[in-house]
């Protein structure tokens, strides 16, 4: 599943669409509405395809804060802590097997093909990663978008 997210009115051919994988989308919009004061509603439609619209104005503002940001050097330093504290957490015991690294069920007999035997996983959030090249390009995009829509 991905994001994919089409300029309303765009002014360049970077305005006109943007996509990323539901493992990118995630943090990247969360850090938009975290730094963009966008508010609840919006925040939590914009986890979803169902094609919420950020108008002209806000989408511009977005182009414009994210690209303050990368400029000052600051997502590349919340990125890093983000990696820092996701790679501090703990693994969580597989659910699959139960934390044993076996399994004898109606899928698997033998090793746990969900924690490849160790009985433990890397925890769910550590999934989502923050890249500021993604930050980059959505700054972009919203910036010459026209607003846009997530579909």
């Amino acid at each position: 599943m991905g994001m994919d997210v089409y300029g309303v009115e765009p002014y360049t051919k970077k305005g006109e669409y943007f996509r990323a994988n539901v493992w990118c989308w995630r943090p990247l919009w969360d850090y938009v509405c975290e730094v963009c004061s966008i508010d609840e509603e919006t925040h939590k439609s914009g986890h979803y395809n169902d094609g919420h619209r950020i108008d002209e104005d806000k989408a511009a503002s977005i182009g414009l804060v994210l690209q303050s940001l990368l400029k000052s050097g600051l997502v590349q330093k919340y990125a890093d802590h983000r990696q820092k504290e996701l790679e501090a957490l703990p693994d969580d015991q597989c659910k699959h097997c139960e934390g044993s690294g076996q399994r004898n069920d109606e899928y698997v007999q033998g090793t746990c093909n969900g924690c490849g035997g160790k009985g433990t996983v890397r925890p769910y959030e550590t999934y989502y990663p923050l890249y500021v090249e993604a930050v980059e390009e959505f700054a972009e995009f919203a910036k010459q978008s026209g607003g846009f829509e997530i579909c």
